[in-house]
């Protein structure tokens, strides 16, 4: 069905002045929406400067279109929103990331929201395309009304960002992918359709057609953003959690590390005293029957000044690595600082302590390596407290030692 009207060349009208007022007020808000964050985000005066140079020339020739006498023709006027629409992007653009997404989302929701405008006009006054784009009222109404949900669109952006902006840079997201070519094929159609306006604005049927293509083309467009919007949010807290447990099993290695350093003494192996009086103290409070024997080497004050204190250390660690040989796995050797060692037996009473320990003894003394250390007993009988029990085991040490140097120097 068409319909066959001649319009004469249409004059500028009385409200022309009024019509241009407003298309020029919905183009500088626009552009100071821009130059307000543009200055936020950047120093450089160079780009606000090409921002209204770009700004100037897309509204002047804009009205030159909306306003001329001639036929109006959709897809230059898409074309050249186009061009100024991706002209603003590249100078607007923070990062080094590129802003051809937002640009065509802001695109196709624009174009889209003005072809269901005119098709509304065309089915509400029953009218044909041709003769809504020939009237200058219809043009601006329609086009500021665009602009300004375009520029809705914008400020809503802004209230939901980082996470709307993280959906136009989640270029990861599987679903992203989609829709940059659904958005790619959005705007070959909605010029496709443009084009179509042009070749044939008579026919009564395109407007129908027009509402129904773009208010589906709408529907899609913001149920995809939606689904992407909240599938971001699910990548960010699955990166926060990866983020988390990465942390967390930082702080564990890091944990690991420093219970080793506070329980292990560096240069030896052994246990440290920290752990021996933890140790001792836990087999208190439990009422666990065990022995404690204190070591002290007799020969390392001479081998230190004799042969220096690397070869002390390694009198140390000899004498450390014999003693792991002979004692049990439930056996704890701590040492407890310069010389001086502790044994903790569970299940030992003092007597079974000082046989095991004379059978280390000389195992240990007619070793390669005579390793000669005096040593005394305690057992968890004689105390209820780890300091008591240590010193009751280093009396009896010293008291060894001196019986034995007795027996050395009346040999």
């Amino acid at each position: 069905m068409r319909r066959t009207i001649n319009h004469p060349e249409e004059p500028m009208s009385d409200t022309a002045p009024t019509l241009i007022l407003l298309f020029v007020v919905c183009n500088l808000a626009e552009n100071l929406y821009h130059l307000y964050f543009l200055s936020r985000m950047d120093t450089l005066i160079t780009r606000p400067l090409s921002l209204i140079l770009i700004q100037f020339l897309s509204v002047a020739a804009q009205t030159l279109l909306l306003f001329s006498p001639h036929y109006f023709s959709l897809s230059l006027f898409y074309g050249l929103i186009f061009v100024c629409q991706f002209a603003q992007s590249m100078v607007c653009r923070l990062s080094r990331t590129t802003p051809f997404e937002t640009f065509i989302v802001r695109f196709v929701q624009m174009v889209a929201v003005h072809l269901c405008l005119i098709s509304i006009f065309a089915l509400h006054s029953d009218r044909s395309l041709d003769e809504i784009l020939s009237m200058q009222t219809s043009r601006v109404f329609s086009i500021c009304i665009a602009l300004g949900f375009g520029l809705l669109v914008k400020l809503l952006n802004r209230l939901f960002q980082p996470q709307y902006r993280s959906i136009l840079d989640h270029g990861q997201i599987k679903d992203f992918r989609f829709f940059k070519h659904f958005t790619m094929l959005s705007v070959i159609y909605l010029f496709a359709q443009s084009i179509l306006c042009d070749l044939d604005p008579t026919h009564l049927l395109i407007p129908a057609f027009l509402l129904g293509s773009n208010l589906l083309l709408i529907f899609l467009l913001v149920g995809y953003l939606v689904n992407i919007y909240y599938i971001s949010l699910t990548s960010d807290a699955e990166h926060s959690n990866s983020e988390l447990s990465r942390s967390l099993a930082q702080a564990d290695s890091r944990l690991r590390i420093l219970r080793h350093s506070t329980y292990h003494d560096e240069l030896t192996g052994a246990f440290s005293r920290v752990y021996a009086f933890q140790y001792i103290g836990t087999l208190l409070e439990r009422h666990t029957l065990f022995a404690v024997v204190y070591f002290d080497l007799d020969r390392l004050k001479h081998i230190n000044d004799t042969h220096g204190h690397q070869q002390g250390d390694h009198y140390l660690c000899s004498f450390v690595d014999q003693m792991h040989h002979h004692i049990r796995p439930s056996d704890a050797l701590a040492r407890i600082g310069g010389d001086e060692f502790v044994l903790i037996l569970p299940g030992c009473d003092r007597v079974m302590a000082d046989q095991r320990m004379e059978e280390i003894g000389r195992e240990i003394e007619q070793g390669e390596e005579a390793l000669l250390f005096s040593f005394g007993t305690s057992d968890s009988s004689e105390a209820r407290d780890v300091h008591t029990l240590l010193e009751c085991a280093d009396q009896r040490m010293y008291t060894r030692k001196k019986e034995r140097k007795g027996r050395s120097d009346h040999a």
